[in-house]
């Protein structure tokens, strides 16, 4: 008998089959119960590499033994194969089909419909994916392993206790944001749902992400009680849901499993290094963790410098509480560098960050700052940069001053937009974001998107001068003097006398204007310009 002839006879090709049909049933079954039982990334991986392994193992068994009565027996040894082997495969292969069958019916039509019952009460409204919520469209333009956590909260029966929820949601941000692979909203981004929230794919769809993160915080006798969930953006799909009690510096540990979640529900496989950076303790303080998480919760101090004395204080005490507390230290280097005159104390918190902590990307881009304006040392400057983009990849600090030191010295106008439009993406109320793309733009050649931008930072901000004196000159670029002269005169007439460092430009651009006699009216207003080497807007 042939060799084909002899596979028929010993029925290897219905073994195959059998063996084919129960390896995808087996990996259909690990990836639905991967994500409830929290399997670890690999685990579905081994499953499929070890069905890949049995697979000839499997062949050569049939090849060699024969199914019988009394069992499995050497082939030669029992009843010759034959009609009785292969209806015994066939009838196991027609078993094995209908479970698959069974399968497939529960899990798209049972499963389906049942999983909306499982996740921990929230406080949207479901709402299921019809014709009216959830077009083709939307779901193609969805910013790709994207999420925004919406502001948690909170819970604490002590009102002298609400900023943990606030505190708790930003340093929450803060770890997110250490993985290269996502896109983390910004808090400010987010904010508007603090209160009202609409219905999760509402929300998905108006902030153009994949995944929505929600929860509570409740702080009590130095315990955390907080409240996690992931939900598919688009569908309000339930993903993820759990309930954590911790003290207070085990919140960490809650971060850490909040990001595994995350980043298993994405298919994100974290670099070691980002594993590290995600699973790490900043501090063992319950005091210095309480104290930094009150000035996270504070209003920036750089658009709102009536609370610096409150961050200061708050840092101050932090660092009191625990002097190796790095991120304390990075954060208070952010608020110093603010202020003009304090700026050389920023450099030494961003330095003694470092020294407690080299993966503080904060730190870094206070000195890559000081480098770059104060002491043109850009290639120093460039490398600080680079590494707190790596450590920090979703802080739009960092993005804007990085997009503006690769314009400015390198002149790579492609990809400083590109590092500011992710900044724009991560915070879309930033202004200095808008300021600083409309610029990126104008400098690069494309005044119609530079103009865009500035209309869109006026219309974000009326009162910023910055937008009205940017779009003059791109409209003057563009020959359109008319509209040039009365948005200067816009920009004129809200400067604050702290801007004053740019009447000399303001100025230049009158006399090209063919404007002289508004020359004299401005440099009568505001006296000789002042200098500033960093300003919010860049000379152009």
């Amino acid at each position: 008998m042939s060799f084909l002839g002899e596979i028929k006879r010993r029925k290897i090709f219905q073994v195959a089959a059998v063996y084919a049909v129960v390896a995808w049933l087996l990996i259909q079954i690990v990836a639905t119960v991967e994500a409830p039982l929290r399997l670890p990334d690999w685990f579905d991986t081994m499953v499929i590499l070890l069905l890949a392994i049995g697979f000839p193992v499997t062949l050569i068994i049939s090849w060699a033994f024969n199914l019988t009565p009394e069992g499995l027996v050497r082939e030669g040894n029992g009843d010759a194969p034959g009609s009785s082997r292969g209806r015994k495969i066939e009838h196991v292969l027609f078993g094995v089909l209908a479970l698959a069958v069974v399968f497939l019916f529960t899990d798209n039509y049972v499963l389906d419909e049942g999983d909306e019952t499982v996740a921990l009460t929230t406080t949207s409204s479901p709402m299921e994916p019809t014709a009216e919520n959830f077009d083709t469209q939307s779901v193609q333009d969805v910013l790709p392993n994207s999420i925004a956590v919406l502001p948690f909260e909170n819970l604490s029966p002590n009102p002298d206790n609400a900023y943990f929820a606030a505190g708790i949601h930003e340093s929450t941000l803060n770890r997110l944001g250490k993985i290269s692979g996502l896109i983390v909203l910004s808090r400010t981004s987010v904010l508007q749902y603090e209160e009202n929230r609409p219905s999760i794919p509402e929300i998905a769809k108006a902030l153009n992400v994949a995944m929505i993160m929600e929860g509570s915080v409740r702080y009590a006798n130095g315990r955390v009680l907080i409240t996690a969930q992931l939900i598919e953006g688009r569908s309000d799909a339930h993903l993820w849901s759990e309930e954590f009690n911790k003290e207070l510096t085990d919140v960490f540990a809650v971060q850490a499993e909040v990001a595994r979640q995350i980043a298993h529900n994405m298919k994100l496989q974290l670099l070691p290094e980002e594993q590290a950076r995600v699973e790490s303790r900043p501090t063992e303080s319950a005091v210095a963790y309480a104290h930094y998480l009150h000035a996270l919760s504070l209003p920036n101090p750089v658009f709102f410098p009536e609370f610096w004395p409150a961050h200061v204080d708050s840092l101050n005490k932090s660092i009191r509480a625990d002097p190796a507390f790095a991120d304390a230290y990075a954060l208070l280097a952010r608020i110093h560098y603010a202020r003009p005159s304090n700026r050389q104390q920023a450099v030494d918190y961003a330095r003694q960050a470092i020294e407690l902590d080299p993966t503080v990307g904060l730190a870094y881009n206070v000195i890559a700052m000081r480098d770059r304006y104060y002491y043109d040392r850009q290639d120093e400057a460039r490398a600080n940069f680079e590494r707190a983009i790596e450590l920090s990849p979703n802080d739009p600090d960092v993005l804007i001053e990085s997009a503006r030191q690769l314009a400015e010295q390198s002149g790579e106008y492609g990809a400083a937009i590109e590092v500011s439009e992710r900044a724009i993406v991560i915070d879309s109320s930033d202004i200095r974001s808008q300021i600083n793309i409309g610029l990126l733009y104008m400098r690069a050649g494309d005044l119609e998107a530079a103009a865009e931008h500035q209309q869109r930072l006026i219309e974000m901000v009326p009162g910023a001068y910055n937008g009205y004196l940017d779009l003059a000159t791109t409209q003057y670029r563009l020959g359109d003097q008319v509209a040039a002269t009365q948005n200067l005169d816009r920009a004129v007439t809200i400067m604050s006398s702290g801007a004053t460092f740019r009447t000399d430009y303001i100025a230049y651009l009158y006399g090209l204007l063919g404007e002289p006699e508004n020359v004299e009216a401005l440099l009568e207003r505001h006296g000789a310009p002042m200098d500033d080497p960093q300003s919010e807007a860049w000379e152009t």
